[in-house]
């Protein structure tokens, strides 16, 4: 059974983990926007590193991953185009 203190902390990572997110997509946009490829890769890479975790319960790992790969979708129409 999971205390109060635990569902805090798993907020807290979560919280970190949406900010990091949001940080990179920022930046991978920006890059997007100037065709820089290489910069696009970098915070794409970075933006995925946030799913390296095992804080998070099922449900808020599966928030953190849609988040991601809904910018992603950035990136793909990018590729194809």
């Amino acid at each position: 059974m999971r205390t109060f203190a635990g569902v805090e902390d798993e907020d807290k990572w979560l919280a970190e983990g949406i900010a990091g997110i949001q940080h990179n997509a920022f930046f991978m946009h920006r890059a997007l926007d100037a065709n820089n490829l290489r910069e696009v890769l970098k915070y794409s890479v970075l933006m995925l590193s946030e799913l390296r975790t095992s804080k998070l319960s099922p449900q808020k790992y599966y928030d953190l991953y849609m988040r991601a790969f809904d910018q992603l979708r950035q990136l793909e129409i990018f590729l194809q185009g």
